[in-house]
Formats: C-alpha cells, structure tokens, sequence
C-alpha cells in the first residue's frame, strides 16, 4: 500500500510538473540591427521589447519567475536564441516569443501562435485565446509550424503574432500602451490557467519526427488548428 501511495504522490507531481511552468523566457523577437516590420510608422523591435517588459511585470504580480532573452536593443541571433532558452531545459520552464506581422497588402488581420512540440499544444491554445479574448482581436487560430524558435529550444515553445501592422486599424491599436498591456494580460493569463488547469480539453498534436529547422529551410505554411484546438 506504501509503495502504491508513493508511486500515486510520484505520479501526481509528475504531471503537475508538466502542465506547470515555473519559469519563463520571455523573447522580445528583432532587435538592433534586425527591426522586424515597419509599418504604419510602427517599428516592430520596439513594440515586442515592450510587450515583453509588459509581460515580465504581469508574470512576476503572479509569482512566476521569468527571463528575458533581450532587455534593450541588441541583435541576438535566432539560433542564440535557442541556445539561451535551452539553459533553462531543467528548470521546468517555457519559451514564449513575441512578434507582430505584416504582410504586402493591408487587408490581413487577427493574431495568430505558432507551435510544434506536441507539450506546447496547451500552452499555444490557452494564450491565443486568452489574448483574442483581452485585446479584442480577430483570433486565427494556433498554427504547427517547424520554426526555429518553435522547434529547436528544447522547453515547450510559442511564438505569438499579435496583430498585423500593415493593417491600418490594427495599427491604430498596437500603437497604444494599453493595447500592448492587453497583449502581456492575454499572454499572462494563458500561462496561468495552463499552470491551474494543464492540457484539460485540449488535445496534444501527435508527435512527428522532424530535423531542427535552420535558416535556409524553406518556408512552410504550417497546420492551422480551430481557435478552440
């Protein structure tokens, strides 16, 4: 009975552990010499560095440890990126990336998260919604695609495009601070349920066998799951 016990209470923490991050790694995405989008007079290294700072604050009110990959305007190179998130492979963390998009026309809109391990279905699920439902944002979904920030890092990993710049009223919207505080409270809040409620509802994507993506791979459109998974 003892030995039973033990193994339930082992069990238990186990998968606690697993649906809950204790730490993580905020990636403001561009920097430096790489400023991302430009659009709208909006520069997109500018408002992730300061989504990401945004974030750290609402995740550190809630008594989750975080990391940020950059804190000012440096060039860190993708696979570095990597490398810095992977040092925080045993330290049950998560790896979450912030982006804004834009596209040659100006009639895309919504925000999308892009995931590819199968242990970060969750994590992508709950934080797209969570930040459509914040922001007021068309949602677009989750989407698994094989990128080098959603593939290589070692620790469950999402990158989030939240909002398109080329769209004139979604620009209208990233501009104002409020507006990126409703980013970070959507981020921050998709974190938090998947630490009280785990993979509960939502399926796990299956695991598929695939080589770490590198820059020359070509680009993959990806599988775009129901906003709900």
């Amino acid at each position: 009975m003892l030995r039973i016990c033990l193994f339930l209470f082992i069990l238990t923490v186990t998968v606690l552990k697993a649906a809950s991050p204790a730490l993580v790694v905020i990636d403001a995405g561009h920097g430096g010499r790489d400023s991302g989008a430009r659009a709208n007079g909006l520069v997109e290294k500018e408002l992730t560095l300061d989504t990401a700072r945004r974030l750290e604050t609402r995740l550190r009110k809630e008594k989750i440890k975080t990391v940020m990959v950059r804190t000012s305007d440096v060039f860190i190179d993708l696979d570095d990126r990597v490398r810095f998130a992977n040092r925080f492979a045993r330290k049950d963390a998560v790896l979450v990336s912030i982006h804004f998009n834009a596209v040659s026309g100006s009639g895309a809109r919504g925000l999308e998260t892009f995931f590819w391990k199968p242990e970060a279905t969750a994590l992508a699920v709950r934080v797209q919604n969570k930040v459509a439902k914040k922001t007021g944002l068309a949602n677009v979904g989750v989407n698994r695609r094989r990128l080098r920030l959603t593939r290589n890092p070692e620790i469950p990993s999402i990158l989030v495009e939240a909002g398109f710049l080329t769209n004139r009223t979604e620009a209208r919207y990233l501009s104002s601070p409020l507006a990126r505080d409703a980013i970070a409270a959507g981020i921050a809040a998709g974190i938090v349920e998947l630490r009280q409620k785990g993979e509960k509802g939502i399926r796990r994507v299956p695991e598929i066998a695939s080589p770490l993506s590198k820059k020359t791979d070509p680009k993959e459109g990806g599988r775009r799951l129901r906003p709900g998974n």
